[in-house]
């Protein structure tokens, strides 16, 4: 029986170490379709402040319009509609309205032909700033 020391251990993971990395080094180069444009529109509603009420806002208002989100259930197995959807719907149109806050008026399930059921929720867009 061959007793292997700790010096030839390490140096045995050093080679296949180097060898793997240096094999990773020169795979395959990978394209996608990702770009920081989608990935801005992708986040877009996480730069939208929901308030309950136009008195919480903040700052300097200017008012840049109505908006409006819906939420589908096209399906018998899919999700049902539901007001988190559609918020987040609205706040992405929002969002290219480059407004960063929201006050929702209303959510309402409504009959659609497209939908087994869709709740659409309506709000106003804002662009607040500090000064």
């Amino acid at each position: 029986m061959k007793i292997i020391s700790i010096k030839q251990i390490v140096s045995l993971l050093t080679i296949s170490t180097v060898t793997l990395l240096s094999a990773c080094a020169n795979g395959p180069s990978v394209e996608t379709n990702l770009d920081k444009e989608n990935f801005d529109e992708y986040f877009a509603a996480g730069n939208v402040t929901v308030y309950q009420t136009e008195d919480e806002l903040p700052g300097k208002v200017v008012s840049l319009g109505l908006i409006e989100g819906e939420s589908c259930k096209a399906k018998e197995n899919d999700i049902p509609a539901n007001a988190a959807d559609a918020r987040t719907m609205a706040r992405e149109k929002a969002a290219s309205m480059e407004a960063n806050a929201v006050v929702f008026t209303s959510c309402t399930l409504i009959e659609d032909q497209q939908c087994l059921e869709m709740m659409v929720c309506y709000g106003k867009a804002f662009q607040v700033s500090d000064h």
